[in-house]
Parts: C-alpha cells; structure tokens; sequence
C-alpha cells in the first residue's frame, strides 16, 4: 500500500533509467568529459535543492534514516548533548538521535500534530545541541515560532520533511528554513525511488561536511570519482545513478500528484463538514498542506476507536512506529550493542533519558481522539483507511460519506 509517487511510475522513470544502463555508469561519479554520463544524482540534489529554495542537495543511499543521522554528526551532535524532538514522529527521528550519541527530549505536540513551540521553550537545557522539528503528515510545523526559539538559544533547527516532501510554508518547500532538511524517498513518501534520502541546506560547511560523512570523508562538489581532500573518517551512503535516474523521472510529477490528492481531499472534508462535531488538525499554512493525510479529531477518544474500528482504520495513538508510546525499543532503551551514550554512558552527569508512556499527556489527549483518513497514502500502521494516487472524485466520495455515517452512527 504505497504513497502516490510509486503508483505513477511509467514511461519518464523508465527512460531515465535506461539512459543510466546504457552509460554503463552506475555510481555517482564518472568522467565530465563523456557526454553518456548523465550525472543523474547531480541534477536530482541540484532540482531538490532548487525546490526548497537553498543551496545545496546531498543525495543518500541510507534513505531519511541516514540524512537525519549524518545531519546530526555534522552540526557536531554526539554524547553528552540533548535534542529535542515529537514525541509523534516516525521512529527514525528519534534513532538518527540515539546513533549520534545524544540524548533525544521527547516534546509535546500540539492542534497541527507538530512541534508545540511553547513546550520546546520549557525543555531547552544548556544540554540542547538542536531541536528537530517533524513535518508529519504532509502538513508544516510552525517553523517561524520554532526558528525564532532556535535562534534565540543559539541552537540549530533540523527539519525532518520525510512525510512532507512537496509541501510548502509561506510559498517555500519545507526543508529550506533550518540549519538542514532532510527528505525519504521510501515506496510510503511523495516520490520515491524505493528507498534512499536526501540533506538540503545553505550552509556550505555543513555541506561539506555532510558530503565528506557520506563519501569516506571525500570533498564534495565533484563529478569524477577521484582524490580529493579527507576532512575527517566518513561512511560510504552514496546514492547512484539508478536511484537518482528513478527520482529525476518522479520529481516531474510532483505538480500531478500534489494538485490530485488535493483535489480528492476537498471532496472528502466537504462530505465531512456535514458533522459539526468532526474537528480536523491546525494546519499552519493551508496551502501549503501536501494533502496526503485528512487528519480529523472527534469529541472523545471512545468515540474515536468505535469510528475507527467501523471503517478498518485505528487511531493515531495506536501507531507503534509512530507513537512514542507504542515504541517498546525505545522506552527500555534497546540498541544493537546495548553500550555506550547515550542510555549507557559512563559519565554520571550525562542525562540517560526517560522514556515511559504517559510522558505526554497533550500529544496523549490528542492521539487518542484522532484518525488520518489517508488520501495519498495507505499505510497499515498509520493510515489504513482512505484513498490512494490513482482513485478519483467517486471514490473520494465513497470514502468521504462511509467515514461520516460513522461518526453520525455513533455521536449519539
């Protein structure tokens, strides 16, 4: 059950790829001089970073997973320091965290289902390295309210797009106002090349540095596989040509897909306001919303698993890669070698974290009462009810009407 990138895959992905098979350059690198290669992952940062309106593309084999942590080493993150963090999120933004060392604070979420500024305020520490904000579910955070608290602590702000790659604040693509962005392109995100990631920042230096943790500590900013200064140890995560050939052909789409999911959305919600006692999420800029998720809340969270459970949907709150609470892993803090920071460090000072349900009664309240009625994205964990990429008006409109005669069934 994709997001709708995958579910558009045709003719443009395909030649692009066989552009790459027929170069016979399938790395990142190869010759500037020979017309064959394409520079595919080139042109696809190049496009991405022109999307988001800054200067800088880092495409990634390691997917948002990998551009969260290697962001995260870069801006100089490790043990001993502490980054804020939602405790509704995807899993990965709290791992990228804990792989770095670092301690993640988990924060309150509030009506957008984002970062709520006023709690982040009260959790910053001396302690505090960054604070990353979540754009879930296709819908930006109040990122000028959470700028403004980052740069008055003197604290970067890391913007994790994952779930929101084609959405917009105040007419810029999300991922373009912190110190970095970083983008999935998993089969579930707006456009996918089955798995990979990518960093956008203007920050030259920590492009750099982010390019040198990715390429075994190379310099960056080439197109030939060749010597070139090693600031530091880095990692192998480069994109190739094959990935950045799928995304070239994907990006084009992203005006089709985001005009389309929001379109069946306004079909849905118009079915919907029908029940004053439907409630949706605040959206911080409406049209900037991506449009794969309908987030509505209803009055009590009873209510809320008798609706879900008549549609084949779950609450929020019921997501167990996306809900602190649901994070077993994290709330006995397990990891792969169960030594070192930060839940294992040796200095007595250092904060080990805590982590149990219940830390957060707001996101709690919240959760429990809501549902994503998915428009773009089917996912079984998140969003199981509601539409996909290639279903049009009358099934927006099926969907739209089962959901209401739920809630109308059951508000007595």
């Amino acid at each position: 059950m994709p997001g709708p990138g995958i579910e558009l895959i045709g003719a443009e992905e395909t030649a692009e790829v066989m552009e790459v098979m027929q170069s016979g350059y399938l790395s990142r690198y190869g010759p500037s001089d020979d017309p064959a290669f394409g520079a595919k992952v080139h042109r696809i940062e190049r496009t991405i970073a022109e999307l988001t309106g800054v200067r800088y593309g880092l495409g990634l084999h390691g997917g948002g997973s990998a551009a969260l942590w290697i962001t995260l080493l870069s801006l100089g993150v490790g043990a001993g320091d502490e980054v804020i963090v939602p405790g509704f999120t995807y899993v990965a933004s709290i791992s990228a965290i804990v792989y770095s060392g670092a301690t993640p604070v988990l924060a309150e979420v509030d009506e957008t289902f984002n970062l709520d500024p006023v709690d982040v305020e009260a959790r910053i520490t001396s302690r505090t390295a960054a604070i990353l904000v979540v754009h879930m579910l296709g819908a930006p955070a109040r990122i000028n309210q959470l700028k403004a608290i980052a740069d008055r602590h003197g604290i970067p702000l890391i913007e994790d797009c994952a779930q929101a790659f084609g959405a917009t604040y105040e007419g810029r693509g999300v991922g373009g106002f912190g110190a970095a962005g970083t983008f999935s392109f998993n089969e579930f995100k707006t456009i996918t090349c089955g798995d990979g990631g990518m960093i956008v920042t203007n920050d030259e230096t920590l492009y750099e540095r982010c390019f040198a943790m990715h390429d075994q500590g190379h310099a960056p900013d080439r197109l030939e596989s060749k010597y070139a200064p090693r600031p530091f140890l880095g990692m192998n995560l480069r994109m190739t040509e094959l990935s950045g050939a799928v995304l070239l052909g994907q990006v084009r789409k992203l005006d089709q897909i985001t005009s389309h999911l929001r379109a069946n959305k306004a079909i849905v919600k118009d079915i919907l306001e029908e029940v004053p006692i439907i409630d949706y999420r605040t959206l911080t800029d409406p049209e900037g919303d991506l449009a794969t998720h309908l987030v509505v809340l209803l009055p009590n969270a009873e209510m809320a698993r008798e609706v879900a459970a008549d549609v084949g949907s779950k609450t929020l709150s019921e997501s167990g890669w996306h809900t602190y609470s649901r994070m077993n892993h994290l709330l006995e803090k397990r990891t792969a070698s169960g030594k070192g920071c930060p839940f294992d460090c040796g200095d007595p000072s250092h904060s080990h974290g805590d982590y149990r349900a219940g830390m957060l009664p707001q996101t709690d309240a919240l959760l429990e009462r809501s549902m994503s009625i998915g428009i773009g994205v089917r996912d079984p964990n998140l969003a199981p009810f509601g539409l996909r990429m290639r279903d049009g008006a009358d099934e927006a409109r099926r969907v739209g009407t089962l959901f209401r005669d739920a809630v109308i069934k059951h508000r007595a």
